[in-house]
């Protein structure tokens, strides 16, 4: 016993089925021809083949006037359906484009969530109700596709991924102490002295530490070795707090200390390196409202700390 596969039924032309239900709306070939910009073969050509596909006239022709067929009747009323579904799927995906809408499912360090991204959240989501954020605080560097992420928000080197990244800006590092500790081991002049000091650093410790420093175009590394290395930056800061050492610590998590003076910058003529931000996306925020305007508010936020933070700290 033999069995036959059905034939599919051929795919209507969408674009013959516009031109078609153009034709019945204004009455005519031209006059549908001049509504659609199109050449009248053009438009007939279409039609033409929709008839073909549905083996059978869906127009009758006679005098320059066109009359619709029972079965073009019945094609026109679901062609003007099918046609409106489509203008709202146009409509909808043109505002997808230019207006923040959906979930948006990002990744960010805790300690930079905690200090930048609380208040663009808030004001994100009060400024576009049609938005969602879920939002994975980590310091791992998720991949996005497996992840199911829209947006990574990164420290340090330039994300190397495929994708597409745009710089957030950069946050300033220093170096600090207790007055205690100061009055204790003395203040170091030069950046070549921190050898011969504790020192409470923020960091990896998989690494042999090295500090960096700039001044007027002079560049100085200097090798150190940490009584406290920990990936913690509050333990470090609390460490240095209490006298264990001078710390090297986001500006941001100190900024508080330094402006009472409960910690004191050291070696305040020398630059630190600054720590770059990332925002990497698989997705072009050009095509995306919801992933350029959450990124372009974080701009701004972290370009206004900054700003404040100069004025406030910078040459206490």
């Amino acid at each position: 016993m033999s069995s036959k596969t059905p034939a599919l039924a051929p795919a209507l032309d969408l674009n013959g089925l516009a031109r078609f239900a153009a034709v019945v709306e204004h009455g005519g070939f031209s006059a549908a021809a001049r509504v659609l910009g199109l050449p009248r073969q053009v438009v007939h050509r279409s039609v033409a083949g929709l008839e073909a596909t549905a083996g059978t006239a869906l127009l009758e022709r006679s005098g320059g006037r066109v009359r619709v067929t029972d079965a073009g009747q019945r094609l026109w009323i679901h062609a003007a359906a099918i046609l409106s579904e489509a203008r709202a799927a146009r409509a909808n995906m043109a505002a997808a484009r230019s207006r923040p809408r959906g979930r948006l499912r990002l990744t960010a360090p805790h300690l930079f969530a905690e200090h930048f991204l609380g208040r663009p959240i808030q004001d994100f989501l009060l400024a576009w109700p049609d938005v969602e954020i879920d939002a994975s605080l980590t310091v791992a560097r998720n991949n996005l596709i497996r992840e199911e992420l829209d947006l990574a928000i990164r420290l340090g080197p330039r994300p190397s991924e495929p994708g597409f990244v745009v710089s957030l800006g950069t946050l300033g590092q220093t170096c600090c102490a207790s007055p205690a500790y100061l009055a204790r081991a003395g203040t170091p002049t030069s950046p070549h002295e921190l050898g011969n000091h504790a020192l409470a650093l923020y960091g990896s410790a998989n690494a042999q530490p090295r500090l960096e420093f700039q001044r007027r175009g002079e560049s100085v590394s200097v090798a150190v070795r940490p009584r406290l290395r920990i990936d913690s930056a509050r333990v470090a800061l609390s460490a240095c707090r209490a006298g264990v050492g001078i710390a090297w610590l986001p500006e941001f998590l100190c900024a508080d200390e330094l402006e009472s003076r409960s910690l004191v910058r050291i070696l305040p003529d020398w630059e630190l390196p600054r720590a770059p931000v990332w925002a990497f996306s698989v997705v072009s925020l050009k095509r995306n409202a919801t992933l350029r305007a959450f990124v372009e508010l974080v701009q701004a936020h972290l370009s206004t700390f900054e700003q404040a933070f100069d004025s406030r700290t910078r040459n206490r």
